[in-house]
């Protein structure tokens, strides 16, 4: 029997981190370039935190620097022609920012379980960031003719209140896939029409059974009149 070889599973496991990575910094940067699509934000951090809470410390890092790596790419992939030091210097930086956000998920995640609130927290210093040293605006933006009702919350409560509503509810989103999905595995599966296989409905050492499980030998009723 041939085993898997540990390159070719590195390999397999980066491309999937690319994927889930990938994937949360396109949408990422639609919301940052189309402000109008605002809406995807609510599910825009999903797959990222979905190979997030299946991943160790050095899998949370580099989840946290491909994000970073493609979210630089995609959003500001024009400066490179322009400014290539300054491209260089916010690619660095949000790629440090983001591997820094997952190493904190991951740790919090170890302690304390994957907390939705805990999650929403961390990400309030990483839009501080991005926004005071990577230079770039807020990334969950919005659009002043499509959401009134983000306006008003950020006008009372600042602009910070939106991301962290938005994780919030990212991470909510996450948690109830995560319980269908144990659900539906721990359904029992049947036999379908036709399976020759023997699936046993529980399994039990005969040896640990108590004396009362065995039957004892027993006669039939004995005839009226008749005494022993």
């Amino acid at each position: 029997m041939q085993t898997e070889s540990p390159i070719k599973h590195y390999n397999l496991k980066l491309i999937e981190d690319f994927f889930y990575a990938g994937t949360s910094a396109l949408l990422l940067s639609i919301i940052h370039l189309y402000p109008a699509y605002w809406f995807i934000s609510v599910f825009a951090l999903l797959p990222f935190l979905w190979r997030l809470t299946r991943a160790n410390l050095s899998g949370s890092l580099v989840l946290g620097i491909i994000l970073g790596a493609c979210y630089c790419f995609v959003s500001s992939i024009q400066e490179i022609l322009v400014s290539p030091w300054a491209f260089l210097h916010k690619l660095f930086l949000l790629s440090l920012i983001f591997s820094a956000f997952g190493i904190a998920v991951n740790r919090i995640k170890r302690y304390t379980g994957f907390n939705p609130i805990f999650v929403a927290a961390l990400w309030l210093p990483l839009e501080y960031a991005i926004s005071h040293y990577a230079h770039l605006s807020n990334i969950f933006t919005f659009s002043e003719t499509d959401s009134t009702l983000l306006i008003k919350i950020a006008s009372l409560f600042g602009i910070l209140t939106v991301s962290f509503v938005v994780v919030l509810i990212n991470s909510l989103i996450l948690i109830a896939l995560r319980r269908a999905v144990q659900a539906l595995r721990s359904r029992a599966t049947f036999p379908a029409k036709g399976d020759k296989r023997h699936f046993l409905p529980f399994k039990e050492i005969v040896l640990q059974r108590r004396c009362y499980y065995y039957p004892r030998r027993r006669a039939p009723p004995l005839p009226s009149g008749v005494h022993v």
